[in-house]
């Protein structure tokens, strides 16, 4: 399987776990990046960084400073923002919101909708699902959740990157669930498997309807270092 896809001129690229690099002609959008460097990133570098949640395989500082110029803004939630290490919100622009708010930053219009499980609830802000504009299209990255109502209130999503894995996030019958009842987009593209978590793309694609999947290798053939 391909790394790369291109959707109506917008391309997405999986790195591992839910590190996405998602370029339009006009800007270049890393989302939660996680043991990339100087070689994965290239010439290029983000216009705008999100970070999803504090998980490690997620919030990673030196994946950041990696993939981030000195324009770069990150878009975050407060739970991450308390836990950037000064080397980071010390020298980037740091754009915190909550569920429900949004912001416009480099010409992407970004909402955050509360996403969350059994082991972090939804009142704890811990994950936050994005939706944002680039290239004239309407993206959505989940992070970690479970099939949440927030889906049902999206409105138009064009690409949703939807985990699968069944750790801390939807098992590939709940995210088709999500993806079938809820989200309703045009394309998918599960994350989330195959790094610290099992989870099957194709068992995921039979049970979505209605919907374009992609399936996307991921460039780092890694698997997770757990801590001791």
């Amino acid at each position: 399987m391909p790394s790369t896809v291109t959707i109506d001129g917008v391309e997405f690229t999986r790195y591992v776990q839910s590190t996405f690099k998602i370029k339009s002609n006009r800007l270049t959008i890393w989302v939660d990046p996680h043991r990339i460097g100087a070689k994965e990133v290239g010439a290029d570098k983000a216009d705008l960084v999100l970070i999803t949640h504090p998980h490690p395989d997620h919030l990673d500082p030196n994946a950041i400073k990696a993939c981030a110029k000195k324009e770069t803004i990150i878009i975050t939630n407060p739970a991450v923002e308390a836990q950037l290490p000064q080397d980071v919100k010390g020298i980037w622009k740091v754009v915190a919101i909550k569920a429900g708010q949004s912001t416009d930053q480099k010409g992407s219009h970004i909402k955050a909708f509360a996403g969350y499980n059994q082991f972090h609830p939804k009142e704890q802000g811990f994950n936050t699902m994005f939706l944002f504009t680039i290239g004239g299209k309407i993206v959505l990255h989940c992070g970690d959740t479970n099939k949440v109502e927030e889906m049902g209130q999206l409105g138009q999503v064009d690409i949703a990157l939807v985990p699968i894995g069944g750790t801390y996030t939807c098992d590939e019958t709940e995210a088709a669930s999500a993806v079938n009842d809820l989200i309703k987009p045009k394309v998918v593209i599960p994350m989330h498997y195959g790094y610290a978590t099992g989870g099957d793309p194709h068992k995921f694609k039979g049970l979505v309807k209605g919907a374009r999947v992609e399936i996307l290798d991921p460039v780092l053939n890694v698997k997770f270092e757990w801590s001791r």
